[in-house]
């Protein structure tokens, strides 16, 4: 089996501050802002009515802005943070993720998954006890099906998500309705990317941590790598600096991992 590592959440590119993690190792999970604001999702759940895990306050109320595009994109601040959705990817609640052509790494590895395979996701956290924003694994769960929307099954043949009559295109979303690329869809009517949609259909084991279990070493410039000893635990495959651990950014990087989910398990809860 493998277990792909991801890595997702809100972090300096997107918003500020960087979410916590307490001294007991609680921590809290915050998607990223939606790019296109709510009119590019159907999405109910914003930064303002969305509330933290471990603090009687909302996102919003941690959160001084957000910054939903990169580049020059415009930062939110105040009640348009509030009012801003977010984009709830992973859904932890409903184990479905999804990701497009945009970060081609990624789907490339989700892409290779099968039934039984694993999904685990990191994060960017920082503690009052640390000089540091660490790596963090915040959750995971079992892959059910893998649906790419560029080799659809259709009649025995392959087809692509945007050759599919408009009603089988609804109610393929429809079947997959809190994925957060699905929300893009219905309020947009298109897949972005031309048709470079991977959705991950999860079951259990898996879910949101209680949790967070820190994987990263610093080596100085905001770079993050595994750990020596998760280094040796995980055996992630072979990319980048072949001297160096596995590399977890700057830039998220995501891995395959060759061990058990029972070890995996074991490691992480």
């Amino acid at each position: 089996m493998t277990i792909a590592l991801l890595g997702v959440g809100a972090d300096s590119t997107n918003s500020s501050p960087t979410p916590p993690v307490y001294s007991d190792n609680r921590f809290e999970y915050i998607p990223i802002p939606e790019s296109r604001g709510s009119e590019g999702t159907t999405e109910s759940r914003t930064f303002g009515n969305s509330k933290l895990r471990h603090q009687d306050a909302s996102m919003a109320d941690y959160l001084n802005q957000i910054k939903p595009t990169e580049d020059d994109g415009e930062t939110y601040t105040g009640d348009q943070l509030a009012e801003w959705p977010l984009h709830f990817d992973p859904n932890f609640e409903a184990l479905t993720y999804g990701e497009s052509t945009s970060r081609g790494p990624y789907t490339k590895i989700i892409r290779s998954l099968s039934e039984g395979d694993v999904v685990a996701f990191y994060t960017g956290l920082r503690g009052d006890s640390t000089k540091y924003t660490h790596r963090y694994i915040i959750g995971y769960f079992t892959v059910d099906t893998i649906i790419d929307f560029k080799s659809l099954k259709q009649g025995g043949e392959e087809v692509k998500f945007s050759d599919l009559p408009t009603d089988e295109q609804k109610n393929l979303i429809e079947q997959h309705s809190e994925n957060a690329h699905a929300k893009r869809f219905e309020a947009s009517g298109a897949i972005g990317n031309n048709d470079g949609l991977v959705v991950v259909d999860g079951k259990e084991p898996g879910g949101l941590l209680d949790e967070a279990f820190r994987i990263s070493q610093h080596s100085g410039g905001g770079h993050h790598y595994l750990t020596d000893e998760l280094q040796e635990e995980f055996s992630p495959g072979h990319g980048g600096n072949s001297k160096r651990n596995a590399y977890l950014g700057g830039i998220k990087q995501a891995h395959t991992l060759d061990v058990s989910l029972s070890k995996f398990r074991e490691i992480v809860e």
